[in-house]
């Protein structure tokens, strides 16, 4: 759907492309990329973003890893195979929250000045 104007055939090609990439991965992967994203933005003041980036991004490897072994696979544009991608999604996910509680935790740990 375009922004302005009418949509174009290329316009619609993109979003198709888009989507079907999203099928592909798994949501909890994608989740926990969103999440890290978040913690780290915030730099882990709440610490539920954080501590859930990880447990999602625990979760899709492991599901990843049950697809995996179960022979499942995705392989063109087959919109019904099972989300079997998503390792370096959780991978980057789990990173993110990870750095953002050892930042928050630097912060919380730091003396406050003046007393």
């Amino acid at each position: 759907m375009a922004l302005f104007g009418r949509p174009t055939a290329q316009d619609q090609a993109r979003a198709q492309a888009y989507a079907a990439w999203v099928r592909r991965r798994n949501p909890w992967a994608i989740a926990s990329l969103v999440l890290g994203v978040f913690s780290l933005i915030e730099f882990g003041a709440l610490l539920i973003f954080g501590v859930a980036g990880i447990v999602l991004g625990v979760v899709a490897l492991r599901q990843l890893k049950q697809a995996g072994s179960t022979g499942a696979a995705a392989t063109g544009d087959d919109v019904t195979a099972p989300a079997v991608r998503g390792h370096r999604l959780a991978w980057t996910g789990i990173a993110l929250s990870t750095v953002s509680l050892l930042i928050a935790a630097g912060l919380y740990m730091m003396p406050v000045v003046g007393r």
